[in-house]
């Protein structure tokens, strides 16, 4: 009975000691690949496709609004409204679109995210002195990112 207590008592410090030098073993492995270092060399050409998906994703896609100034099967008419938006409104210069939809010409201006922004400026056409904008409307459609 002494001696099957003494081959028990043996095989656990056995099992410590190997877990004790598993450990051991284990440690230092964890300690030298977190020392060593990675290098990775990336053509610039895949660098460059990235960054041009990538922006096309940040600029395309988003839901919102835009305000339709002009709807009409004849061009030039739409052109001069959105030449005569442009002279009253400046600042949204480089917010007014050409739309053609078979078989009609659409004029429609701003990148609205909120519906609250693109009402207060179709108000102010709606409300427009020379009555050019009168037929204006609220359109939802993919917007460009707002600048921020």
């Amino acid at each position: 009975m002494i001696a099957l207590a003494e081959a028990v008592k043996n095989t656990k410090n056995a099992m410590v000691r190997t877990l004790k030098i598993f450990l051991t073993f284990l440690l230092f492995t964890i300690g030298y690949s977190a020392a060593a270092q990675v290098t990775i060399k990336i053509d610039e050409k895949i660098n460059d496709q990235l960054r041009m998906k990538n922006a096309l994703i940040d600029s395309t896609k988003l839901k919102g609004y835009r305000i339709q100034i002009a709807f009409s099967k004849n061009k030039s008419e739409v052109e001069n409204i959105a030449a005569s938006f442009k002279s009253y409104y400046p600042e949204y210069n480089t917010r007014v679109y050409k739309v053609y939809q078979s078989p009609y010409w659409k004029i429609r201006v701003g990148d609205f995210y909120r519906p609250l922004d693109a009402l207060k400026l179709l108000d102010e056409l709606l409300n427009h002195s020379s009555n050019k904008f009168e037929r204006s409307i609220l359109v939802k459609e993919s917007i460009r990112r707002p600048q921020l």
